[in-house]
């Protein structure tokens, strides 16, 4: 199974972050740059993750493929829901 994967672009510049095993986080650019963060727990993996992804959207990067797709089956999206909508009740019409 592929690690999962984040490609951020900007202009025509690609950054990806990869999570592999062992708690490293390997971040590469189109460029042929290679970094690999060790880290000694998950929690210092995902503080660090979060904060990098933060900083390329704040200086202009977009996510635009997450990968590997983990779900299966159907999408429900594309199938009408059978029965009342108890989704949101409180966009029902009232009585008028």
């Amino acid at each position: 199974m592929r690690p999962p994967t984040w490609l951020f672009v900007r202009d025509a510049t690609t950054i990806r972050i990869q999570r592999r095993v062992g708690l490293t986080l390997h971040i590469e650019s189109d460029a042929g740059n290679e970094r690999v963060f060790p880290f000694s727990d998950l929690d210092e993996l995902t503080a660090f993750h979060c904060g990098f992804e933060q900083h390329l959207i704040a200086t202009g990067w977009s996510l635009v493929e997450f990968g590997p797709e983990r779900r299966s089956g159907q999408d429900r999206r594309s199938v009408a829901r059978s029965g009342p909508d108890r989704r949101r009740p409180w966009l029902k019409p009232g009585p008028a």
